[in-house]
Order: structure tokens, then C-alpha cells, then sequence
């Protein structure tokens, strides 16, 4: 029925959607045959403004697809750029129980990673999220239950256990990511990036919602953003 009624809404707001793209063309064709031939600057303008209506529903999209990514990263902290990004989702997007999962690399401006580092140990203290939040690493994978839980979730379960995977390891960005099954091919050399981050000291991680975790690494001046729900 919850489906039902979410697919007749997104119906109908197609279809009006289609709509009001119809009247706007309609529109333009009037305006275009009100002109001349000789009027090149003026029908230039009529092209140029409905490419823009046409463009600006997606380009609104990426903006705000861009700010959200950017706001993973906790104050005041300051972004160059986007490093790596790769993220997945299995089902239709927006329905409970789809799942998700993501690894971002974010680049620290020159500035914003010099301070991170000045901080040293009182890092932690310093940066956005509720008290106690951050972490140092390495990540405390022995008696830390919520660790255990989070990177290990395959250590309870002595049938999924293997060779490979002893039932004493480090913390890892893949076995992270391969919580729930829905695995992704992170870029080579990325992981391993993560895992030098994860595994020693001097970074911090804080954990977040959607099943995600932040690592602020102020060594290599970047951040890392992994999710698995």
C-alpha cells in the first residue's frame, strides 16, 4: 500500500513536471515566431534561456548533490577538493531497507591541515560533533565493542571466519564496507591509504549516522568518509 501511494505521487509529479515543460516550450515557440530572421541577437537569447530552464533542474541537483558531500566533512574544517568519491546504492534510492555504500576522499586546504596538525592530541576537542565523539586511532578493535562491532562484524560468527580473515586483524576500510554484503571497487591504493590512517596513530575517527565513519588523518592533510547501510 506505502508503495502504492509513493509510485502515484511520483506519477503525478511527473506528469505535471511534463506538463509545465510543455507550456514552457510553448511559450518559447511563440516568443521565437515573433521575431524575425534578422533578429539573430534576440532569438539567440530565446535559445540560450531555454537551454538554461532545461539545465538548471540538474545543474540545482549537482550543486546540492556537491554540498551535501562537502558537509560530511566536520568544522572547521576546510576542503581544496574531492579527491575520490565512489558510492553505490542497490534498490530504488529513496525506500527503507535500500542500502548503501560510499568511500570519499577529501584534500584539506593547506591552511586547514597545518592547524589540524597543531592541534596534536587535543584534536579531537576541537572539531564539530558531540563531546567524547572523537577518537584517537589506532582503532581500539580488542574490548571496544562498538569497534568490534563496526569493523569485525564477522568475528562472532566463527562460520564466516577464514584463513584470510583471523580471528585477530587489524581494522580495515573493505571489511568496514563489506558489513552488510554490498561491496564497492575502491581505486587502488585508496584502501590501503585508509587503512595506514585507521591503523596507526596521531588520526581520529568519529562515528556517524547511516552507518558511517569519519577519519581525519592531519598527517596527510585529508579525510576520509566510508559508509556501509
Amino acid at each position: 500500500m506505502f508503495l502504492a501511494v509513493i509510485l502515484a505521487v511520483l506519477a503525478i509529479c511527473a506528469l505535471l513536471f511534463i506538463a509545465s515543460i510543455a507550456i514552457f516550450f510553448l511559450g518559447l515557440r511563440r516568443m521565437w515566431r515573433r521575431t524575425r530572421p534578422n533578429q539573430l541577437f534576440l532569438r539567440t537569447l530565446i535559445i540560450a534561456f531555454g537551454l538554461a530552464v532545461i539545465a538548471s533542474p540538474y545543474l540545482a541537483f549537482k550543486i546540492k548533490e556537491r554540498n551535501d558531500v562537502l558537509a560530511r566533512v566536520p568544522e572547521p574544517l576546510e576542503v581544496a577538493e574531492i579527491e575520490y568519491r565512489l558510492e553505490e546504492s542497490w534498490g530504488l534510492g529513496f525506500m527503507p531497507g535500500d542500502n548503501e555504500t560510499g568511500f570519499v576522499v577529501y584534500r584539506l586546504t593547506n591552511d586547514s591541515a597545518d592547524w589540524a596538525r597543531k592541534q596534536g592530541s587535543q584534536l579531537g576537542n576541537m572539531l564539530e560533533g558531540a563531546k567524547g565523539a572523537w577518537r584517537e586511532t589506532p582503532v581500539d578493535d580488542s574490548s571496544d565493542e562498538t569497534a568490534i562491532r563496526q569493523w569485525h562484524h564477522y568475528d562472532r560468527d566463527p562460520d564466516m571466519m577464514t584463513v584470510e580473515r583471523p580471528k585477530r586483524h587489524p581494522a580495515t576500510i573493505f571489511e568496514y564496507l563489506e558489513k552488510y554484503g554490498f561491496t564497492i571497487s575502491i581505486g587502488q591504493g585508496r584502501d590501503d591509504e585508509a587503512n595506514q590512517s585507521i591503523q596507526s596513530s596521531g588520526s581520529f575517527y568519529s562515528y556517524g549516522k547511516g552507518g558511517s565513519v569519519t577519519i581525519i588523518d592531519p598527517g596527510r592533510g585529508k579525510v576520509y568518509f566510508a559508509y556501509a547501510g
